[in-house]
């Protein structure tokens, strides 16, 4: 996936370019599902995808908005990628392609925005943007809201930050789009182990670092933390036949403790393996050979990178009781692991990110000069879901962006890990797609995944599900809950509705909160909806919020009024406007008074507090801003009122006389 870099933005929103006057907006005559790729172009003679373009071929047109001409052939390859998987998927499909992507892989954001709406004049029912931008665009978010809010459907990819929390950039992160992160397929892959934990049912990817000895048998002992694996914190330490912990680098900033350093230290020690922790958050690709080594190391035992928060995990059990750990550095199956590179959530308490999940990984299909390429990316998850979605609408006619996840987010299969555990949403959303599913559901659950903030002075939520019937046959629908958790009570109003042909019904979910919160944590489960005719069983993800702050709002003053804590340094309102797609933040320091400026809407309120020890609290609210009540005036009064609206003009163009008068 290849991001828009800050700085093209910010150009971009002080220059506006202009959109090329050579564009046509005529709109394509075909009567099948066309998806627009905004991406690096396409290479049309590829006899994979045609072999040309025109009305008559799989690519029927498109616009190239590098050189501003209508042949947007492809130099880097990378939209050709993504049409080579749509075009195996969904065969019946046609293609406009836009080029946005400059020689350099750059891109501008406004680019994108004059792609989609020209996209949309020439008849997309589907855009795939497979590209995407840490840094925010507020008209790029503007747009995609409006053509969401049309009836076109977009799938974007999440990126390619992870396993970085929270890295989700634009548009990946929108709630109008359908965003799409990447797990393995069942290739094997050398370039990773696997370390499982029984005593907490956890399992965690690993990088080997280059040049390490990689065994081809599992490995398993116990663990042993040594802080930095120097001379100075092995003294004393007997680790023969244990697996030793280490954080990356030295104590202190300018210290310098090399990979080769740590591994031929513990090796000494008789330690069978070495866990290198990261220091900084994410995760790199690191190597024990290098310029430095003394002369006559060569590296003797297994050596492994894993993230800071994984390792957090490891150094915890660790100091809770003796720890065992397996090490396979020869994986057969890892369809149920999520990309280490594909960005993770959350981006919202009110919503979920990514949507689902595909395969990203040692993904072969189209490249130029008519050849083929594998490559890995969510890029190349998204497209999988994008013909996906084509399918959909060429069997089941017009869906807008909720009918559209509410089919195939539930169809969707959960991934967990080998212990039977779920992994978390903000991973695999509702799970990796599953296209015969989807196909086959006749329902639509909307919204696809329910989030509930709860705080002890918010403790009660209640949201509502539609469940909308596909098919003209009856439907029976069984509706149960898989908690994991004490904390709180779910119930819903009805477990089994029927639903006459086409019909649609709502149920109502109310989430109580029955323990007291002794700090902000979250939590999910699933709703399960067997349909019993075709035994077909669908999922939907539940996230629960607890938060210790609870927020309310002043309806006359818009005062922001916090409880459940007393000192903090900072509050960071994250403010976002449903109906607008516009999102502000604002941020207060302690004992300022919290005052909001909102105009009529539906805002999702997400606050982060900061403490002076580095901790955060969380609360969320939703608000919604009256428009101002319209007064209805009598007829028979309309004589009075226009004469009292004359007075009062009057009265005030006199007081302005006088008050700009001299003395």
């Amino acid at each position: 996936m290849r991001f828009l870099p800050a700085l093209m933005i910010l150009l971009l929103l002080s220059n506006p370019i202009l959109l090329p006057k050579i564009i046509s907006t005529e709109q394509v005559d075909t009567d099948e599902i066309i998806i627009a790729i905004i991406d690096t172009g396409v290479d049309y003679n590829h006899p994979a995808l045609g072999g040309g373009i025109g009305p008559d071929k799989i690519i029927i047109g498109g616009y190239d908005f590098i050189d501003n001409d209508d042949d947007p052939m492809d130099e880097l390859g990378h939209g050709t990628h993504i049409a080579g998987i749509i075009t195996n998927i969904s065969p019946n499909s046609k293609i406009l392609a836009y080029r946005v992507v400059d020689y350099t892989g750059l891109v501008k954001s406004s680019d994108v925005i004059d792609a989609m709406e020209l996209a949309v004049s020439n008849g997309a029912d589907v855009i795939n943007i497979s590209l995407g931008s840490l840094s925010e665009s507020e008209e790029l978010r503007k747009s995609i809201k409006q053509i969401s809010n049309s009836g076109v459907i977009i799938v974007a990819a999440v990126g390619n930050s992870g396993p970085i929390f929270g890295s989700i950039g634009d548009p990946g992160k929108y709630e109008d789009v359908i965003s799409v992160g990447s797990h393995y397929n069942s290739t094997s892959n050398s370039t990773l182990a696997i370390i499982q934990i029984d005593a907490i049912k956890e399992e965690l990817l690993a990088l080997p670092l280059v040049d390490s000895v990689l065994p081809n048998d599992i490995l398993h002992a116990e663990l042993e933390f040594v802080n930095y694996a120097r001379s100075i914190d092995l003294d004393g330490i007997d680790l023969t036949g244990k697996i030793a912990v280490a954080k990356r680098r030295g104590a202190e900033p300018s210290e310098v403790v090399y990979f080769s350093t740590k591994e031929e230290n513990v090796a000494k020690k008789g330690a069978i393996g070495l866990i290198v922790i990261n220091t900084v958050p994410g995760i790199i690709k690191g190597r024990l050979m290098h310029p430095n080594i003394p002369v006559g190391y060569s590296p003797s035992i297994p050596t492994l990178l894993i993230t800071q928060e994984d390792g957090d995990k490891l150094i915890k059990q660790i100091y809770d009781s003796q720890t065992f750990v397996k090490l396979d550095f020869n994986p057969k199956n890892l369809t149920n692991f999520v990309s280490i590179f594909s960005s993770r959530g959350p981006v919202s308490s009110f919503y979920m990110k990514p949507d689902l999940v595909s395969f990203g990984e040692q993904i072969n299909s189209t490249w130029l000069g008519n050849s083929y390429k594998i490559q890995n990316g969510t890029s190349f998850s998204a497209p999988y879901v994008t013909a996906t979605v084509a399918l959909l609408l060429n069997h089941h006619g017009e869906l807008n962006h909720s009918q559209i996840l509410g089919i195939i987010s539930p169809s969707a299969t959960p991934l967990k890990n080998l212990y039977g555990v779920y992994w978390p949403s903000t991973l695999q959303g509702s799970g990796s797609l599953n296209i015969d599913k989807a196909l086959h559901n006749p329902i639509s659950i909307i919204p696809s995944h329910l989030s509930f903030n709860l705080a002890e002075t918010q403790s009660v939520n209640t949201q509502i599900i539609t469940i909308q019937s596909l098919v003209s046959d009856t439907l029976e629908i069984s509706i149960s809950d898989i908690q994991t958790d004490n904390s709180v009570d779910m119930t819903f109003n009805s477990s089994t509705i029927i639903l006459e042909g086409r019909q649609s019904k709502v149920i109502e979910v109310q989430s109580r909160l029955i323990n007291s919160i002794e700090e902000s944590f979250t939590d999910e489960f699933r709703l399960t909806f067997m349909i019993n005719q075709s035994n077909i069983e669908l999922f939907i993800p539940v996230l629960i919020y607890y938060n210790t702050v609870s927020l309310s709002i002043d309806k006359k003053s818009n005062l922001v009024n916090l409880q459940g804590i007393d000192n903090y340094d900072q509050i960071l309102l994250q403010i976002y406007n449903t109906d607008t797609g516009v999102i502000d933040r604002e941020i207060f320091a302690s004992g300022e008074e919290i005052q909001l400026n909102l105009s009529p809407g539906n805002y999702w309120i997400d606050a982060i507090v900061s403490h002076s020890d580095n901790n955060f609290s969380y609360g969320g609210i939703e608000y919604y801003v009256d428009f101002p009540a319209v007064i209805s005036i009598p007829e028979s009064n309309s004589t009075n009122l226009s004469i009292l609206i004359s007075f009062i003009c009057l009265f005030c163009g006199i007081s302005l006389l006088f008050l700009n008068k001299k003395p």
